[in-house]
C-alpha cells in the first residue's frame, strides 16, 4: 500500500526523518536491492560511501506538489573503493550501524539519478544535486 500525506504531513515527516541522517553516510551498493532497509545486504559490494554534514538537510520546499529537501556532504566527490554496476543505496545514522533508509540508484525514475551507474576506482564520483528527500 502507498500512502499519499498532505504537503503539510509530509513536511512533518522528512523533518523526522532529516537529522536522522546528521553527519551519518550514504552507501552506494551493487547488486539486489534487500526488501525493505530492514534486510540485511546480501552478497552486495560496497562501491562508495558519502558522510553527510553535521546538518544533513536543509530547509524543505515544495516541488511540485512534493515536500523535498536536498542533501549536504561533507565532500561533493568521492573516490569508489570498487567497481561495478550501482543499484541502489543504504543511509545510515552517525554511529553506522542503524539504517536509516535505502534509496534505489539509475539514470531516470529511480531515488538518486545518475548519469550513468557504472563505477569505477579510477574515476571519482560527484553528486551534483541528486541526493534529494522526498515525501509525496
Amino acid at each position: 500500500m502507498t500512502m499519499k500525506v498532505t504537503a503539510a504531513v509530509g513536511a512533518v515527516m522528512l523533518d523526522a526523518v532529516k537529522p536522522l541522517l546528521n553527519g551519518g553516510t550514504c552507501n552506494w551498493y551493487s547488486g539486489t536491492q534487500p526488501t525493505n532497509p530492514d534486510t540485511a545486504l546480501s552478497g552486495n559490494t560496497l562501491l562508495a560511501t558519502w558522510t553527510f554534514s553535521a546538518t544533513a538537510y536543509g530547509s524543505d520546499s515544495l516541488v511540485s506538489g512534493n515536500e523535498q529537501a536536498t542533501g549536504s556532504f561533507v565532500s561533493a566527490s568521492v573516490s569508489p573503493v570498487a567497481n561495478g554496476t550501482a543499484t541502489f543505496a543504504r543511509c545510515l545514522k552517525s554511529d553506522g550501524t542503524t539504517v536509516v533508509c535505502d534509496l534505489t540508484i539509475g539514470t531516470s525514475g529511480t531515488d538518486i539519478v545518475i548519469g550513468t551507474t557504472t563505477v569505477n576506482t579510477t574515476i571519482p564520483i560527484t553528486l551534483t544535486d541528486v541526493m534529494k528527500l522526498a515525501v509525496d
